[in-house]
């Protein structure tokens, strides 16, 4: 069983929002997406997608986004996205997905997921994130209490993912693997919250989504001046779809 990730598809198949407005990478990129995850993905395997599934506004709207989904192989894993405005209550949304029949698809919210890779035990843990103090859209008075409740479904998460590894016998033991929309370290990619409790916990990987508008040029760029990042042991990397090339990126064997 192998893990793959890839952010922000911004699925829109019932909704009016087109995303090649954006520019050439988006053209048909769903199209891509499928393409390359059909190359890839078995039944046995798991994608996690840290956010920004649809522009849907309600589940009715986003069951098209989803269905298409659901029909590519594999166990999808769905953290919430910014624009995930369609995105309900952990038990609506269980509902909700029974009736769809959407049974390949799983909700992360405040909790943690073992998973089964190269004959270890992973546990995938994460939430959405926010913006960071210092960033340039960061106003205390409105985003401070959102990015503590973050930082604190993080930890939650990160407890829940612990227990689950000790509950495994040492040598099936692998390790967790932190995903959020948002960049942890923020625009000035100074020690956060989010940071502090990732790397507290000795998390290697961490991968997040949420950036956009990269030219073959800029994903140079960004890999060399730090979009990936490697710091206190962890390793931070963006999976945007349209930075990744609408490619799935393979994290575990």
């Amino acid at each position: 069983m192998a893990i793959f990730t890839v952010s922000d598809l911004h699925l829109s198949f019932a909704a009016d929002k087109p995303m090649n407005i954006f520019g050439g990478a988006w053209k048909n990129h769903e199209e891509e997406i499928r393409a390359d995850w059909i190359s890839q993905v078995r039944q046995e395997d798991f994608v996690v997608l840290p956010g920004d599934h649809s522009w849907a506004l309600h589940t009715e709207e986003a069951a098209a986004d989803l269905r298409f989904l659901h029909e590519l192989p594999g166990t999808k894993i769905l953290l919430k996205g910014n624009h995930d405005l369609w995105w309900t209550t952990s038990k609506k949304m269980e509902e909700w997905k029974q009736h769809c029949g959407f049974s390949s698809l799983i909700f992360l919210y405040n909790d943690s997921i073992a998973v089964r890779s190269s004959g270890r035990i992973c546990a995938i843990a994460g939430t959405r994130g926010w913006l960071c103090p210092g960033d340039s859209e960061y106003k205390a008075q409105t985003d401070e209490k959102i990015y503590l409740r973050e930082a604190g479904r993080l930890r939650g998460s990160l407890e829940k993912a612990n227990r689950l590894l000790d509950a495994v016998p040492e040598e099936e033991r692998g390790e967790i693997i932190v995903f959020l929309h948002y960049p942890p370290y923020g625009q000035q990619q100074k020690d956060t919250l989010f940071t502090q409790c990732i790397e507290e916990n000795n998390i290697k990987n961490c991968y997040y989504g949420h950036i956009h508008g990269f030219t073959d040029a800029d994903r140079a760029e960004a890999r060399r001046t730090g979009v990936q990042l490697r710091e206190n042991g962890t390793r931070y990397s963006l999976v945007s779809c349209d930075y990744t090339g609408n490619h799935l990126i393979r994290i575990a064997e």
